[in-house]
């Protein structure tokens, strides 16, 4: 008996050896086992996963794999429809948590204080003072005017713009042009004038540029006196031949970026993203250039628009892991290849230069960013936006005058 109580510690002595050991095995594995981040980007951004901007991702991301034990899983989603990543995150938070991501990247039109309160962490001190640094005033475009004041929701990664490319068979480049330069000039005109609920982005930047102003507290008051300059410019040029009703249909540039590069011979004029621009140049079309917006004195700048991350996850230690990942994707070194391989411009004003191909003046576009206006975004502003937009295309058909469609503007809003 004496011996059997003597085995039975024996075998149980043993089992709980084999057991101490499996239990070190197994955090051992646990500890080399690399953390998983889910990042979602933009499709209309980085799509050609065989492309040279996806292989550059993936090689900094091996990168800081082997360096950080945290790993990148990337999923390419469409935006600005159903199941595009906004619509995904707004769906998930109820449905689906664990199926969002941890970080993505988004475009700033989708960027607002509704989707950050409800669906996106705050960034407020996650970052590094020498990165916030690098961002300089950029740091402006990824914070919201929320009711606790103005909050960091958005890493800044990306900016574009909208300027003018023109085409100049004859004479110096200049990079700003006055609604006469353009008029004298006999220069078709060419921009993405659609807009369904509000007013368009270009028209926006020229009533700005002709004493108009931005929203004040989610409502747009009309300027006389800007708007009938700007609709007077486009009741000109309709009167020329100069312009047709067809820019009304153009959502975005695309839809006539083949026509314009099929007329470089002939003074024209298209408003494109700076993105656009960037790849024409730098497949050497040499024959055009790029300028401000036009406007009444030739003092226009641009609109800016971009991309930004935003976390989503509500998990403290996650949101740590992001962020570290997040300071990677900054590295000024790899933040100017990739920017310069999607044709965009960093967010970061020390490494422009590096971002662009070498046919671009970088004076140009440092200026062009110092002075860059936000977007009106869809649908806000109140009525003024949307009656701003039907004047012009009353004018742009030929129905009425500038004055008189100015007119009309006005004694509507007075009537509400």
């Amino acid at each position: 008996m004496r011996r059997q109580i003597q085995l039975l510690a024996l075998i149980l002595c043993l089992l709980a050896s084999s057991l101490a050991r499996a239990q070190d095995n197994s955090t051992e594995a646990d500890d080399n086992t690399a953390a998983q981040l889910k990042v979602w980007l933009p499709a209309p951004l980085i799509s050609d996963e065989s492309g040279n901007a996806y292989q550059l991702l993936i090689e900094h991301s091996a990168e800081f794999a082997a360096s950080n034990n945290i790993e990148a899983a990337y999923r390419i989603k469409d935006v600005g429809k159903v199941g595009g990543i906004v619509a995904s995150i707004r769906a998930g938070k109820e449905v689906a948590p664990a199926a969002l991501p941890d970080v993505a990247l988004i475009r700033r039109r989708d960027f607002g204080p509704a989707l950050a309160s409800e669906y996106l962490q705050s960034l407020e001190s996650l970052f590094s003072s020498s990165l916030l640094n690098d961002l300089d005033d950029s740091v402006e475009f990824g914070q919201l005017p929320l009711e606790s004041g103005l909050s960091l929701y958005g890493l800044p990664y990306f900016f574009d713009l909208l300027l003018s490319v023109y085409t100049q068979p004859q004479g110096a480049e200049r990079n700003s042009l006055s609604f006469d330069d353009m008029i004298s000039g006999q220069v078709t005109f060419l921009f993405p004038a659609a807009r369904t609920n509000g007013l368009n982005q270009t028209f926006y930047l020229q009533y700005l540029a002709a004493g108009g102003m931005t929203p004040d507290e989610g409502l747009m008051s009309v300027n006389q006196g800007a708007l009938q300059t700007v609709l007077e410019f486009y009741d000109v040029l309709a009167k020329s031949d100069l312009i047709t009703a067809d820019v009304l249909t153009y959502q975005s540039p695309a839809a006539y970026a083949a026509d314009f590069a099929n007329h470089l011979d002939r003074p024209q004029l298209a408003i494109f993203n700076a993105s656009d621009y960037l790849a024409m140049i730098d497949q050497q079309v040499s024959s055009v250039v790029a300028a401000q917006i036009p406007t009444a004195d030739a003092n226009g700048s641009s609109i800016l628009t971009g991309w930004l991350w935003v976390i989503v996850t509500p998990d403290l230690g996650r949101q740590a892991l992001v962020a570290r990942f997040l300071e990677w994707m900054m590295e000024p070194a790899f933040h100017a290849a990739f920017a310069r391989a999607l044709y965009h411009l960093p967010t970061q004003p020390d490494i422009l230069d590096q971002s662009l191909p070498p046919a671009a003046d970088s004076q140009f576009f440092s200026e062009l960013l110092q002075s860059a206006a936000l977007p009106l975004p869809e649908g806000e502003a109140g009525t003024a936006p949307r009656l701003m937009q039907e004047a012009l295309v009353h004018v742009l058909h030929g129905d009425v005058s500038a004055a008189e469609a100015t007119r009309q503007v006005l004694e509507q809003l007075a009537e509400r």
